[in-house]
């Protein structure tokens, strides 16, 4: 296969943005799965109940945790456990209750949901409506959102960090791009429950790794250092491990490949086949 054709063959996906609206992706989730409806319902509670085993297991060490803390002290106070052993123990009982706390956290998030889903349904007899279409409209969107950055000069002098894959948020919104389109489905088939749970969170994702970078561009652009403003504000443990991640030297060499693919995709839509005449 001519190269130019295998590669406007993997990034499809970037159609829907030209077309406006997610157009592609409504028909063809018209032409998927006949259970598009409970599609989100389904998989929210398939999230349900892994969050709820994952907090079963959590609260399971924290009793571990506590029985070998209670063993310790024991022993330390009969003369045969070291000091340092118990402050293992504390440590270690107090990172399985953080961990049990995050984790009941998620399940109450998730219930949420599963309840979040089940009002939907009403909503989805429009196929615009169902949770496929919505999830892909939400994905095209945001890489709209970006490319509108990267195709306008006087925007990426203003905002040049947007574009900077070497920017720690900008390089976790590359790489939460690529995890968002690695994971997003065809919708011409029929999408299990599972899949589209591990999609619409990719694209959660996406969205939150965006406005990070955006917010970030726009603050940096201004003078401002958005790091120390997140730090007097007391911002949210999950931007500063994206940042961790992103700094590692892999994680920016995978964001700037994941930006000069999608880039390359974006130009190459003007350039793709011309329509088959109907005739054919």
């Amino acid at each position: 296969m001519d190269p130019f054709w295998a590669f406007a063959a993997e990034f499809w996906w970037t159609a829907p943005v030209v077309a406006g609206a997610g157009a592609v992706s409504v028909l063809g989730a018209r032409r998927g799965a006949a259970g598009g409806r409970r599609l989100g319902y389904d998989a929210s509670r398939l999230d349900l109940q892994a969050a709820q085993r994952i907090a079963t297991e959590a609260r399971l060490r924290v009793r571990v945790a506590r029985a070998e803390l209670a063993g310790l002290v024991a022993g330390r106070a009969a003369g045969s456990a070291h000091a340092a052993e118990v402050a293992d123990a504390r440590r270690a009982l107090r990172e399985a209750e953080t961990g049990a706390r995050a984790a009941a956290a998620s399940v109450r998030a998730r219930r949420a949901q599963v309840e979040a889903a089940r009002a939907d349904l009403a909503l989805n007899a429009d196929p615009r409506r169902r949770p496929l279409p919505r999830a892909m409209a939400a994905h095209d969107a945001v890489v709209a959102r970006w490319m509108a950055y990267e195709t306008d000069p006087a925007k990426l002098i203003a905002y040049p960090t947007i574009g900077d894959a070497r920017d720690p948020s900008t390089a976790a919104f590359l790489l939460a791009m690529d995890e968002a389109r690695q994971a997003r489905p065809d919708p011409a088939r029929r999408v299990a429950p599972a899949e589209f749970g591990a999609y619409r969170d990719a694209v959660a994702r996406l969205e939150r790794a965006f406005d990070l970078a955006e917010r970030d561009a726009h603050a940096r652009a201004e003078g401002r250092d958005p790091e120390r403003e997140r730090a007097s504000r007391g911002t949210g443990w999950q931007d500063t491990a994206q940042h961790v991640i992103a700094l590692s030297a892999e994680a920016l060499d995978r964001a700037a490949d994941a930006a000069a693919s999608a880039i390359a995709a974006w130009n190459a839509r003007e350039r793709g086949p011309k329509p088959r005449n109907q005739n054919d």
